[in-house]
């Protein structure tokens, strides 16, 4: 009879042991499957999506790549996103640009794509451009 509790404790107590295993969160991002399901969940879910942008805008990091990313600033101006935003969500677009008003070359880039997309003329990007330079942002002062 002792062998036997003995036994079922032994068992129980693997048991619980093996509840209470902690997951590590790289090895399951190694596995190609397990990163797209995860990726594709956060992309699916607006709460997620959100979280995870106001995630990326307290990162310094991940503000370094998206400010440095020009394909990512052509898609938000080629296909009239920023218009959509400066009409529906004005709060938004104000902390954006006064975000951006901070960045010389971020607003470099944006001046510089709107003279190559006809939007902003050379005398008006020129001027913009000098006008930020002597305010102390650091501009390049030579087009594309």
């Amino acid at each position: 009879m002792k062998k036997t509790i003995i036994f079922f404790l032994v068992v129980f107590t693997f048991f619980l042991s093996s509840c209470d295993q902690q997951t590590d969160v790289n090895s399951l991002l190694e596995i190609t499957e397990t990163k797209d399901q995860l990726f594709g969940a956060i992309l699916e879910d607006h709460e997620m999506m959100t979280e995870f942008m106001n995630r990326m805008k307290s990162n310094d990091h991940a503000m370094m790549m998206m400010k440095g990313n020009d394909e990512m600033m052509g898609m938000m101006m080629g296909d009239g996103t920023m218009m959509k935003m400066m009409k529906d969500k004005p709060a938004m677009m104000n902390n954006m640009m006064s975000d951006m008003m901070k960045d010389g070359k971020m607003m470099e880039q944006m001046m510089k794509m709107m003279n190559q997309e006809e939007m902003m003329s050379d005398e008006c990007m020129e001027s913009c451009m000098k006008m930020m330079t002597d305010k102390g942002m650091k501009m390049d002062m030579n087009k594309d």
